[in-house]
This record gives structure tokens, C-alpha cells and sequence, in this order.
């Protein structure tokens, strides 16, 4: 058992309150006329349980009454809870109630004060029913958001509202809403058992296993293509060092490659060194071209040092023309006396204006004794420039003797050894391969053995796929499937007894389409095809009932109760509803209804795991009903007392 109903209480303004006390485990039984608050109930129990919407019928009960409560029993002990009615114009209200203990009394109105909202008190309410954390991730393809099954969808199984026991093509309560339909396909297998409370638990192990996986395999593939790349350069590499004469080993794999490659890194060069210095006209050579070297670095910085002359001695003469020019018009100045006044012309004594700016006869003497004496230095520094200038063409001149000499040696000792031409060629080859192996090397990075890596995601895989297997969508469905075969069997049994029409072929609760289905040989008829209201309500008691059982059998997060609103309605029509007397119908239905309300009070097991709840017109004259009745509304009982004040 995991919830199930000890009372309904209605609070008044004025404080005072209602109560209809209710016993777990059995069956209650409310009958009474119309109009007496009977359907009611259900919504006010739904209300409670965190509806999002207060659905009880405006009239009597929504103006005269100011918090709804009930009384639980639970796992652990005993719950009042309680929410307060919406105010006027209002859907709901966030204003709830709970207490919790060994042994609980129906708090007064003075007690009731609110301390939690609907999200409180419905992950309260999910707790007590025994709900542990769940998801439905749905498949790749469909857009929906995953869902987590709570209180909300397990009271799908507990209602059976007026309007719903009676319909043909709707099977759950509140089916009929295209969304609240596909969440209650999404927690049904849930809720069945199809999938367990450890799914959760699998769901993040797969993805914290998926991670782990997608690394290892992003890793080797990360290898491979290393290894893949490098094995064809690295045998590339042997085959070239092979060529050049640095090696004449093969390997096998890569490892034994790569040592080789090693190896010959290290060793040719030394080799190759003390091989070249024993060869005599190879020592030659290489003195040879190290003078050959020498030689052209110096003749290349006389000749910098030439140019660097020639251009100073271009440009000092330059200025020596430039320079004598000036001191040609200078010297013209030696016919005018120094005593001639700066105001005046010295040709005609005539007065000049502004005479600021021309220069006085001492100053232009001045400038030309300056110039006079830089000629004279520019005549004393020129030969010895012209000098310098044919030494350092001279020391060109030997440089480039010994250079003719030197190339005419080399030539002599090339032609006069076939082997240095050899050597030479074998040295440049070898140095050009040892270079690119010396290159590949150090790039190489330092890479693991990947067989460690390829046992690690091989065992993992092997994780994944035993746990996909547990939670794969083609499990949850064969659980569903042998779910459904096992109701089948006794709702089809409990058909026959009912006497209802296609019980004579197998039945089966289809959870995709959330009906029944009556397998005949001419094809399935679902319960939307079958004839007479009676037939209809006794499929929705059988449905109802046989997974109840189950959600007891395999100790299910459903509570414990089942509350049916009016399942004798096809048998007292409005018109002839008066008293409920069960002398007011045929003989034919009488049996009938009985059979029925007979077959709900057995369905309570012993083990009082399981309480149903029935609000009814029907009044049966049984023993077994009339144990069964909570309280009967006639003769002006109603829910809400006549006196109780409007808001």
C-alpha cells in the first residue's frame, strides 16, 4: 500500500468543517440522489492532490466552502493534507497544508494555515507513493521533452470521473487531452514495472560509459592515423637511408622501424666522419675548398672597400669643382675697399635700401679665405686616396691568382679521383636522408601502446551494450507485452464472469493506443467498436481493477485506491433515478448491476492493499453493500450542510 484515503474534509468560512470518513483497505461506498455533491468528490481528492486547476463545479461548494482536506494513510504512517480554494475568478491557489505522524486527528480550521505550495507538496505526495527518480527520454526522432513520471501521472489509474467510466474510446482518466495522453504512454511503462527504478541509474552510467568511450575511440583513432601516417613515412625513410648506403636492415612493423631509424641517427654520421678523414685526396679536397672559401669572403670585402673609395674620391672631387667655382666669384671682392659703407654700392656710392640682408665685404672675404683653404686640403688628401685605392687593387689582383690557382688544383684532384666524386655525391645523399630522419624523429610525439586503450573500450562496449539491453526501447516493449499478456488472462476471466460481449476471445490492454482489445479471429476489436454502455463500463472496471493487482503485485508507485464515480448509471437512467432502489429496473439489469458491484467488493483483497472508493445513485439491498456504504445522501444530506454561510 502506498496511499490510500481515511477521510475527505471540507472546511466552512465560519471555521467549522465536514468530514467523510472513509476505511483503507475496503470498499466505501457514498450513494445518495443527484445533486447531492456525490461527483464532487473526485475533484476535490484532485484538487488536493495538486491539480493544476480547481475543477469542482461552481455552486454551493465553491462559495460556501474555504479549504479542502484529506486525511492518508501512507507507508510510514499517517498525512493530513489540505489546499485552500481559489479565490474568486481564480483557476487555484499556491496555499497548501500538510502534517505528517504516527496518528493524526482532522486539525480544526483554526489549525489549517498554509505552510507549502503545490510544487511542496506534490514532490510530498511523490515521495509517499513511493516514486523515485525516473525519465522517459523518447526517441531521437520525436520532438516532445523527456518527462519524469510523478503523483500527477500516477493518479491517471485512481479516477474514473461520471463521463469517463462510461466512454467508449477513452479508457484512462483525462485521455481525451492529446497531451496528458502521451504522458501517460510515456510513464506507463514506469509505473507497470517495464522499466525500474534503477533506469535512471542505467540511463547516466550509459552516458557517463558513452563518454568514456567516445574519448578512448577519439585516442585510437587519434594512434591509428598517427601509426598509419607515420608507418609509410618511417618505411619511406629506411628504403632512402638503404639507397644512400646508411643501412641495408629491413624491419618488420613500425616499432622495429622506428629503432632503425633511431640507430641510424646516431651512428652513420660518426661513421660516415671517420670513413671520409682516411681518404687522403679527399682531405685535399676539403682543404682546398675551405681555402676556396676563404678566399672569396676576402675578395668580396676588397672589393666592398674599393667601391667604398672610388665613391668617396668621386665625390671629393666633386666638391673640388664645386668649391673652385665659388672661390672664382669670390675673389672678385679683392677690388673693393674694406672701409666701403654697407649702406652704398661699391660701384656707385648710390644708397641701398634694406641693406640688412646683404653681406658686408669683410664677410665675403671671410668666405673666401674657407674655401681656399678646404681646396687646398682636398689637393694634399687625393693622391694619397688614389693610392690606398691601387694597393687595394693590387691585394685584388693576388686574391684572384689564388683563386685561379686553387680552382685549377681542385680540378686536378676531381679529375685525378673517381672516388671523391663518389664520396662526395654518397655524402650529400646521406647528409639529405639523415637530415629528413633527424627531422621525422623529433617530431614524433610520445604515443602509448593503444592495445591498453583497445581493451579499455572493448570492455566497455561490453558494458554498454548489457545495459542498453536492460533499457533498450525492444526490452521495455517485451516487458510490456508479457505485462499485457499476464492482465489479459484475468480481465478475460473477469469478462466472462461479467458476461460481457467479445469476452469469449483473448483480451488485452493495448498501451500504445490506451484501450482494449478483444482479439478475434477476424481481427482485433478495440472497445471503441464494441456495442452498450454496459459493456463499456465493465471493461473500464476490469482494465482498471486487474492493474491495480498488478501495481500490488510487483509493489508499484501507485496509490492504493481506485475511486469510480457512477459505474450504474446504464442502469438508472436519469428519469427513473429517484431513490436508487434497485427494485426500480428490470430483473435482467438488477442481476446485472449486482454482478457487478459484487464483482467490485470481491476485487478488494485481503491483504487491504487496495481501496475503492464509489460514489453511486444505486442503493442495494446486501449485506455486503450496505457494510460497504460510508454514508448515504438522501432526504437533503448533502455534502455541504444548507446552513453553511456563502463567501
Amino acid at each position: 500500500m502506498t496511499i490510500q484515503l481515511t477521510n475527505i474534509v471540507i472546511y466552512s468560512h465560519d471555521k467549522r468543517q465536514r468530514v467523510l470518513s472513509l476505511k483503507a483497505g475496503e470498499l466505501n461506498i457514498i450513494t445518495g440522489a443527484s445533486k447531492s455533491g456525490k461527483s464532487s468528490l473526485i475533484d476535490i481528492v484532485d484538487y488536493c492532490f495538486c491539480s493544476d486547476e480547481c475543477n469542482v463545479p461552481e455552486g454551493p461548494i465553491r462559495r460556501c466552502v474555504s479549504w479542502f482536506g484529506l486525511g492518508l494513510k501512507i507507508r510510514d504512517g499517517f498525512a493530513f493534507i489540505a489546499r485552500k480554494i481559489p479565490n474568486r475568478g481564480k483557476k487555484s491557489s499556491e496555499s497548501c497544508y500538510f502534517e505528517i505522524g504516527s496518528e493524526i486527528s482532522t486539525p480544526d480550521a483554526l489549525s489549517i494555515m498554509p505552510n507549502t505550495n503545490t510544487e511542496g507538496l506534490r514532490s510530498l505526495l511523490s515521495e509517499w507513493s513511493g516514486i523515485k527518480e525516473n525519465l522517459h527520454q523518447p526517441a531521437e526522432h520525436h520532438s516532445r521533452p523527456a518527462i519524469s513520471a510523478n503523483i500527477r501521472h500516477a493518479l491517471t489509474f485512481c479516477f474514473q470521473q461520471q463521463d469517463e467510466i462510461i466512454r467508449r474510446e477513452q479508457l484512462f482518466h483525462k485521455a481525451s487531452d492529446s497531451f496528458i495522453s502521451m504522458a501517460i504512454k510515456d510513464t506507463l511503462p514506469y509505473f507497470l514495472g517495464a522499466v525500474g527504478d534503477e533506469y535512471l541509474s542505467i540511463i547516466e552510467k550509459l552516458k557517463h560509459l558513452k563518454a568514456q568511450l567516445r574519448i578512448l575511440e577519439r585516442q585510437i583513432k587519434e594512434l591509428k592515423s598517427l601509426r598509419g601516417e607515420g608507418t609509410s613515412k618511417a618505411s619511406s625513410l629506411l628504403a632512402q637511408a638503404r639507397a644512400a648506403g646508411l643501412s641495408s636492415s629491413f624491419a618488420a612493423n613500425y616499432e622495429e622501424t622506428i629503432s632503425l631509424l633511431k640507430y641510424i641517427n646516431a651512428h652513420t654520421i660518426a661513421e660516415k666522419a671517420h670513413k671520409e678523414s682516411e681518404d687522403p685526396h679527399l682531405k685535399e679536397h676539403d682543404r682546398l675548398t675551405l681555402e676556396r672559401d676563404r678566399l672569396i669572403l676576402e675578395k668580396k670585402n676588397l672589393k666592398n672597400e674599393i667601391d667604398a673609395a672610388k665613391k668617396y674620391q668621386q665625390d671629393e672631387r666633386g666638391f673640388s669643382r664645386e668649391a673652385t667655382e665659388q672661390r672664382s666669384r669670390l675673389e672678385s671682392i679683392n677690388i673693393f675697399d674694406e672701409e666701403c659703407q654697407e649702406n652704398s654700392c661699391p660701384l656707385c656710392t648710390q644708397s641701398i635700401e634694406n641693406h640688412g640682408n646683404i653681406p658686408s665685404v669683410i664677410e665675403l672675404k671671410s668666405e673666401l679665405s674657407i674655401i681656399t683653404d678646404r681646396l687646398k686640403d682636398v689637393a694634399k688628401f687625393s693622391p694619397r686616396m688614389e693610392k690606398a685605392i691601387l694597393k687595394k687593387q693590387s691585394d685584388l689582383n693576388k686574391i684572384d691568382e689564388h683563386l685561379r690557382k686553387n680552382r685549377s688544383e681542385l680540378e686536378a684532384i676531381s679529375k685525378a679521383s673517381a672516388k671523391l666524386k663518389k664520396l662526395k655525391e654518397a655524402a650529400n645523399k646521406g647528409a639529405y636522408v639523415l637530415g629528413r630522419i633527424s627531422l621525422y624523429l623529433e617530431s614524433l610525439p610520445d604515443l602509448p601502446d593503444s592495445r591498453n586503450l583497445e581493451l579499455r573500450a572493448k570492455n566497455i562496449i561490453s558494458q554498454i551494450n548489457l545495459l542498453e539491453e536492460e533499457v533498450s526501447d525492444e526490452q521495455i516493449l517485451e516487458k510490456l507485452n508479457s505485462i499485457s499478456s499476464i492482465l489479459g488472462a484475468q480481465m478475460s476471466e473477469w469478462a466472462r464472469n461479467l458476461e460481457l460481449e467479445h469476452s469469449e476471445h483473448p483480451l488485452r490492454l493495448d498501451f500504445k493506443k490506451l484501450t482494449i482489445i478483444s482479439d478475434t479471429a477476424n481481427g482485433p476489436v478495440p472497445m471503441k467498436r464494441m456495442g452498450s454502455g454496459e459493456n463499456w463500463v465493465g471493461y473500464h472496471l476490469i482494465s482498471h481493477i486487474a492493474l491495480h493487482r498488478w501495481f500490488i503485485q510487483q509493489s508499484r508507485p501507485v496509490p492504493g485506491f481506485l475511486f469510480l464515480d457512477q459505474p450504474s448509471q446504464v442502469y438508472f437512467p436519469p428519469e427513473r433515478d429517484i431513490v436508487g432502489a434497485i427494485e426500480e429496473i428490470d430483473e435482467e439489469d438488477r442481476e446485472a448491476v449486482k454482478n457487478m458491484f459484487k464483482f467490485i467488493f470481491d476485487s478488494v483483497p485481503a491483504s487491504k492493499k487496495l481501496q475503492i472508493i464509489v460514489t453511486e445513485h444505486a442503493d442495494l439491498n446486501e449485506d455486503w453493500y450496505q457494510g460497504s456504504v460510508a454514508e448515504r445522501w438522501r432526504s437533503g444530506l448533502k455534502l455541504v450542510p444548507p446552513d453553511w454561510p456563502s463567501e
